[in-house]
């Protein structure tokens, strides 16, 4: 499958996958650092930014499968470094687990596959088209701060214009398997390359706290990697964008 792809860069490939409600620039604060060392490529999944359209209800299993076509084409032979950030981090463990040995290692983003949290965030409804643009921005903003950043003064006109774009062109829910109980745990005990994990330390997707996730991974597989990166949130690479790099580029060498 042929999907919208951003590259640059020089050196072994690196893919990068974006998070439910995203697109390519999810990675807005990551990319071109990381293509001063690897070959990067930034993906559009199925039925996100400027990628072909799935249907609605397509299977998990088929979706991966779309997944794994695609990121064949984009790498077409040899070992790759993948990155995973929420949604996609569950989807690309999915594609780690039947991949094999084409993935060199594996870094994950405050990924989907866990408990759903029991209560649901504050999060405002999406005002009409007739409520106006201040009206909109505001609940984006409200949203933005509620759930992808920590602290207001993370959220700026430029992190309401990313959002906004990535959910005018959202086109598939990947929440019924990023909210899948225990998907990551099963997936992990496949994965046979080294496993990185990255969280904001105040994530708020996480339940019931960010420790029980990394209790929760370790049960399933001892020898991973975790870094919580401190004052984040949930799009822990915007958030912090230096260390989140720093710490991408020190395991993936």
């Amino acid at each position: 499958m042929n999907v919208f792809t951003k590259s640059a860069g020089q050196g072994a490939p690196l893919v990068l996958v974006h998070g439910g409600m995203g697109s390519v620039n999810h990675w807005h604060r990551n990319f071109d650092v990381l293509a001063r060392h690897y070959t990067v490529h930034a993906l559009d999944m199925p039925s996100y930014g400027d990628s072909p359209t799935v249907p609605k209800d397509l299977p998990k299993d088929e979706y991966v499968g779309c997944m794994i076509d695609a990121l064949n084409t984009i790498v077409p032979e040899g070992a790759f470094r993948l990155v995973g950030f929420s949604f996609g981090g569950m989807i690309a463990a999915e594609c780690a687990a039947r991949m094999g040995a084409r993935i060199h290692k594996l870094s994950l983003l405050g990924p989907g596959g866990f408990t759903r949290p029991e209560i649901e965030l504050n999060m405002k409804k999406i005002p009409g088209p007739g409520d106006g643009d201040a009206t909109l921005r505001d609940v984006l903003r409200h949203n933005l701060e509620v759930m992808m950043c920590h602290g207001a003064h993370r959220v700026t006109d430029e992190t309401i214009d990313l959002h906004w774009a990535n959910m005018k062109r959202a086109r598939y829910d990947g929440r019924r398997i990023s909210l899948t109980a225990g998907l990551m745990a099963q997936r992990l005990k496949e994965i046979h390359c080294p496993v990185q994990f990255i969280w904001g330390d105040h994530d708020a997707v996480c339940h019931p706290s960010v420790q029980a996730r990394v209790d929760e991974v370790r049960a399933a597989k001892p020898e991973v990697r975790v870094d919580l990166v401190v004052d984040a949130g949930h799009w822990v690479q915007y958030d912090a964008p230096d260390e989140v790099n720093r710490l991408l580029l020190d395991f993936m060498k």
